[in-house]
């Protein structure tokens, strides 16, 4: 499942999102601030497109494979894709659209200056009260001396984790009421800050392409085995990343200075981040 809030959608997404719509969904019908949709599987990801001085113009997209919108669930998009370009300051780890900044990075951090407790990560929108989710914990023994396994490799430790503060909302009309909240888990590789992965329902990146909240729980693979911990939520699926090797335990000074000297922004450094949220491939 996933929730759309339609005032922060790129205007091309949204004017098809609402063409889509039934009489009866409640968005249209009850003024339910969100559109409820469905889907089979989630990419995430991003794209480096330029870096000038600590200035990086970063594509993001989440694509909603076989996606179904409420009310309407008789007819399936093959591929509701969401993408926006920001930018992000590498100095702060903080992302501006149209120059106003919007809160900090998630799917990647400096490892050596990782967000701080008390932080502020990211807002939710679309709520009539301001709710701010900010870091509660950091630990640099996320998983303790278990392997972390991912679809695109295993990470051994350490892993740098973040988990935020609780934080809790509810909201209710005429004729609908929506509440949520708890914890977000994001786990990061030591050497380059890379998430490789997460048990979250919202981000700073999703939150700037309008998707409130996603179902990121992967019932597909999941739980402890002889080779190490496979986690609940995403997992990192692919990368053109040339992570250094694991036996050097000394992070750079600068992640992105890494990755220019590795040659991999050049060649437009992506990201890609897949889960299946009801058990489908």
């Amino acid at each position: 499942m996933f929730q759309l809030y339609p005032e922060m959608l790129p205007s091309s997404v949204r004017i098809d999102i609402i063409s889509r719509l039934s009489d009866d969904s409640p968005w249209k019908k009850d003024g339910f601030p969100f559109v409820i949709g469905d889907c089979t599987r989630i990419f995430l990801r991003f794209e480096i497109v330029t870096i000038q001085k600590e200035l990086a113009r970063v594509n993001v997209s989440v694509t909603f494979v076989n996606a179904t919108l409420e009310g309407n669930y008789l007819e399936i998009i093959p591929n509701l894709t969401i993408w926006k370009v920001l930018d992000l300051n590498l100095t702060t780890m903080t992302y501006f659209d149209n120059g106003t900044p919007i809160g900090k990075a998630t799917l990647f951090i400096n490892p050596s200056d990782p967000p701080r407790p008390g932080k502020v990560l990211f807002r939710l929108e679309g709520l009539s009260r301001e709710i701010n989710v900010s870091v509660g914990n950091v630990t640099y023994s996320a998983y303790g001396n278990s392997t972390v396994l991912t679809y695109y490799r295993p990470f051994r430790p350490p892993h740098i984790g973040i988990t935020t503060r609780r934080f809790y909302f509810s909201e209710a009309g005429k004729n609908w009421s929506i509440s949520g909240g708890g914890r977000e888990e994001y786990t990061y590789d030591f050497l380059t800050g890379v998430m490789i992965a997460g048990t979250f329902s919202h981000s700073t990146e999703l939150m700037a392409l309008g998707v409130f909240g996603i179902d990121s729980m992967d019932r597909r693979i999941r739980g402890k085995s002889e080779d190490g911990v496979w986690p609940d939520g995403i997992k990192l699926y692919d990368t053109n990343i040339a992570f250094p090797d694991e036996g050097d335990s000394s992070p750079p000074d600068n992640p992105w200075r890494y990755y220019l000297y590795s040659g991999i922004l050049a060649l437009m450094a992506s990201l890609l981040v897949r889960w299946w949220n009801n058990g489908h491939r």
